[in-house]
């Protein structure tokens, strides 16, 4: 009996953008009509990977060119020094890697991927691609040239028998999961969703696995009501003593709101079968075990409707990618000639080769898949389909802004605060809707009292308590001063239990802090704490302000030129370390490039020699950057 043909494809994302990117990899392959599988790096086994006739890989690089957390245990695994050489040499494999070029270790984790499968053997059966967050169009330009030269490798090395051949883009491929109405269940209570009479998200808990449930002491706004921006301070209460470190970071679960399920739901002409009792089944006759699309969720005590999932699960008001509008086109008639045009323009959208076009329509005017379907107002997706043709909402991460004394109640509660900019732009395109990030949009609609799900994650700074013996710049303009607070409080607490006999002012003088925002009144984050930290523990605070009229225009890497002897002091005679945090682009290369001219001003450093300072630094853990 013939071997089948099966495809692997193995995904380690933070921030579900390499889940997105494998997933569409596995819609591909499914249609050139391989048996596919599509999980995360560490569900498997190595000798999965022999298994299978092609293995494709997604993998985003995260912190200082390190693997996601759930691709670490499959990476510790595959550096095994037990490993022979040659044991992958049946392995045929490819891979995609999404990474950031304001990050010096860019796409370092997809690299080292490669070079490892590579010594065991495998080999690989189209050349790897490579997207970059900092392009106009982020990691999909790269993607999407990369994914048609993947296709037609997989096309030349793994032909189909004669007679067969490879489905065709806009037809149906019957998902491995489907829903279906449950005869055996009841609704008899509201279940955790609300109606058109409410504006809000139900404050019911979502039944994420492996999260911990905490109240909402507070969620107050901390920039000025006359600034642009709303940024909130959210202070979080877990019952459970549970122990984070500087770096840590908390994920939350948003919810969609009422009005936008009911649109959404009127728009699909669901409302006869949207609250009734509904269950998830799985209509694959596949040899692979596919992984249930509701698997991140407990649903033992949750009665499923439609309503429900587009509430809680499904991620209705996200921008819709490529392979949304190559689903669409399958649920598309041709009697007529507008479902003609409608079925044609879909399958433009869904064109990897049309790069434009796709980003015309939906990244630049930010327009939401509800938007999207207002359009196409002749698709009407099968209700039993819903879970496998839109995607799933995954959780947001934040940084934590407590730590030391803070992070721990008096009651032994573990309390947890974050730094929130809450994001609702206008649209340049799309006049009559505002725009808003999903979950801040949540976010900003709780109130203090409610509970939720939370995960906690440890990060990737990775700081240590023997850091107290070395000076550290902190550099977090914005929102990216959070870990950089929660840092400044753990250091104080670890002098404090180390060295009690220290005078408490002297305890933060090898601590310097550089923060930056727009103007001081508007949004200077935490400026009581630090005056009171300067004044009692020595901390040093530099300050920049780029839109206050009282001041100089300066941004963060204004304010290390200008105090280049302190830092030249702190990083190179006494060896300290260096974190940056903050929006990604141009701060961090900004940041890295003052650095590099005040090691290599007046008579220091030749420019090459600083540039090989800074990369040395990154090498023994002294250069550490989170950005978002």
């Amino acid at each position: 009996m013939e071997r089948p043909r099966t495809a692997l494809v193995l995904y380690g994302s933070e921030t579900g953008n390499a889940q997105d990117v494998a997933e569409e990899m596995g819609r591909m392959t499914e249609r050139l009509r391989f048996d596919t599988t599509v999980l995360d790096m560490d569900s498997i086994q190595l000798r999965d990977l022999v298994k299978s006739t092609i293995v494709i890989f997604a993998l985003s690089t995260t912190g200082q060119g390190e693997m996601p957390q759930n691709a670490r245990s499959f990476w510790r695994t595959l550096l095994s020094s037990a490993l022979k050489p040659g044991l992958l040499r049946k392995v045929r494999f490819s891979s995609f890697g999404l990474g950031d070029s304001s990050y010096p270790q860019f796409n370092v984790a997809h690299r080292m991927l490669c070079g490892r499968m590579s010594q065991l053997g495998a080999q690989l059966f189209c050349e790897r691609g490579e997207g970059n967050e900092q392009h106009p169009e982020g990691h999909s330009a790269g993607f999407r040239e990369w994914i048609v030269a993947l296709k037609k490798s997989l096309v030349d090395r793994f032909p189909l028998p004669d007679g067969i051949a490879p489905m065709a883009d806009d037809e149906f491929v019957e998902p491995k999961w489907k829903l279906e109405l449950d005869q055996e269940a009841s609704l008899d209570e509201k279940n955790g969703v609300n109606d058109m009479k409410d504006s809000i998200p139900s404050p019911a808990l979502l039944p994420v696995k492996s999260t911990h449930t905490a109240e909402l002491v507070s969620n107050d706004r901390v920039t000025a009501q006359s600034h642009f921006q709303d940024v909130r301070l959210m202070d979080l209460r877990i019952k459970e003593d549970i122990k984070y470190g500087p770096g840590a970071v908390a994920v939350i679960y948003p919810k969609n709101f009422p009005e936008n399920v009911q649109e959404f739901i009127e728009l699909m002409a669901w409302s006869d079968i949207a609250d009734k009792p509904i269950k998830l089944v799985s209509s694959s006759s596949s040899t692979s075990n596919s992984p249930s699309p509701l698997r991140h969720l407990d649903l033992s005590t949750t009665h499923l409707t439609l309503r429900w999932l587009l509430e809680n699960v499904l991620d209705i008001m996200s921008i819709p990618r490529r392979t949304l509008f190559a689903s669409l086109a399958n649920f598309v008639k041709e009697d007529t000639e507008d479902e003609k045009y409608q079925k044609e323009r879909l399958l433009e959208l869904a064109n990897p080769e049309l790069i434009d076009e796709l980003w015309d329509y939906t990244t630049r005017p930010k327009r939401t898949i509800v938007e999207a379907m207002s359009d196409f107002t002749l698709v009407k997706i099968p209700w039993q389909y819903v879970l496998t043709a839109l995607p799933i909402m995954r959780g947001r991460q934040f940084s934590i802004a407590s730590g030391g004394h803070l992070r721990q109640h008096q009651n032994g509660q573990t309390i947890v605060q974050l730094l929130v900019a809450i994001a609702n732009p206008p649209s340049p395109i799309i006049k009559y809707r505002r725009r808003y990030g999903v979950c801040t949009r949540y976010i900003a609609s709780l109130k203090a009292g409610q509970t939720l799900n939370i995960g906690l994650q440890p990060g990737y700074l990775d700081v240590q308590p023997d850091e107290i013996n070395q000076p550290v710049i902190l550099i977090g303009p914005g929102t990216g001063v959070a870990p950089m607070r929660s840092m400044i409080y753990q250091r104080l607490l670890w002098f404090k239990s180390t060295t009690p006999q220290t005078q408490s002012h002297h305890l933060l003088q090898d601590t310097i802090l550089i923060f930056g925002c727009r103007a001081q009144e508007n949004d200077y984050f935490f400026r009581e704490e630090w005056d009171e930290q300067t004044r009692n523990a020595g901390l040093t605070v530099l300050t920049a302000f780029s839109r206050d009229p009282a001041k100089p225009k300066q941004y963060v890497q204004d304010q290390i030129r200008a105090n280049g002897e302190m830092v030249k002091e702190a990083l190179f005679r006494r060896r300290g370390k260096v974190y940056v945090c903050g929006s990604s682009g141009n701060m961090p290369k900004g940041v890295r490039e003052a650095l590099i001219d005040v090691l290599s001003s007046d008579e220091g450093m030749a420019r090459n020699e600083a540039e090989g300072y800074i990369e040395t630094m990154e090498k023994q853990g002294r250069y550490k950057q989170e950005t978002w």
